[in-house]
């Protein structure tokens, strides 16, 4: 019970975060539950639907400021994406010859993504733009991001940055990139790694509504803070996350 509290009141100052910086909450909310919840997969799996109604109700929220283009370019390689992690997790079943994907997990995507996030902030040349087809390819590895990692957000961020847009539009169209992967994630964790969701409506309930509230609650107070503060405090926080992500190749848990 203490523990369901204690996950119901990280998920609305996870939203809350997100809802005012775009980003963060998630993986942030990833860590808290790998730490209570004993299987890896579900971890994933259940952070993916609570994470969708956060995504989802940003989404709705910033709908005004989403970038069309940038959404389009996303999802089409978010969708070549998942099926390449589709095509992995069967080859991992076959060669492991084990009953699903709950049986194996893959961990080397969190530093890799900490590597990037370091060399995209820091260590590319700043008067060189980014590829036209930028967001397409991010897109796809957030396919595999999503399913194997379980957080994407991270990976897809730093391009946000390099974008001359509002910090709304960051906002509004990041969300509705990842709720997209979130979405499309759940019945590839109902099919291979048996997950059927309903069994721990209980827990999922509580957390979705906090979600919720938290993010109608961020949005309040963003539009408190400064465009130029706001990118900042994005960089920031993502620069943060990228030494966390480093860092798990030493713990034995995220």
């Amino acid at each position: 019970m203490t523990e369901n509290l204690f996950l119901v009141i990280a998920a609305f100052f996870t939203s809350f975060l997100s809802a005012i910086i775009g980003m963060g909450g998630g993986i942030t909310l990833l860590g808290i539950m790998a730490i209570i919840m004993p299987d890896g997969f579900l971890v994933v799996a259940y952070h993916g639907i609570i994470q969708f109604v956060s995504n989802i109700t940003r989404t709705y929220v910033f709908r005004n400021d989403i970038d069309k283009k940038i959404f389009s370019r996303y999802s089409k390689g978010l969708f070549f994406g998942l099926f390449s992690s589709i095509a992995a997790i069967v080859t991992l079943i076959n060669f492991f010859k084990v009953g699903s994907g709950s049986e194996f997990k893959v961990d080397i995507l969190k530093p890799l993504i900490g590597v990037y996030i370091i060399w995209f902030l820091y260590l590319r040349k700043k008067d060189k733009p980014i590829i036209k087809n930028a967001f397409q390819v991010m897109g796809f590895f957030s396919g595999l991001v999503t399913v194997f990692v379980g957080a994407a957000g991270p990976l897809i961020a730093p391009l946000f940055l390099a974008e001359k847009i509002s910090k709304e539009t960051i906002i509004g169209t990041k969300a509705a990139c990842q709720a997209l992967g979130h979405f499309l994630k759940i019945p590839i964790f109902y099919y291979f790694f048996n997950v059927t969701y309903l069994s721990d409506w209980r827990v999922l309930l509580p957390l979705i509504s906090a979600v919720y509230i938290g993010t109608n609650f961020g949005k309040s107070m963003l539009g408190k803070i400064p465009e130029k503060i706001f990118k900042t405090i994005f960089k920031l926080v993502l620069t943060l996350i990228a030494i966390r992500l480093l860092m798990s190749v030493f713990l034995i848990k995220f």
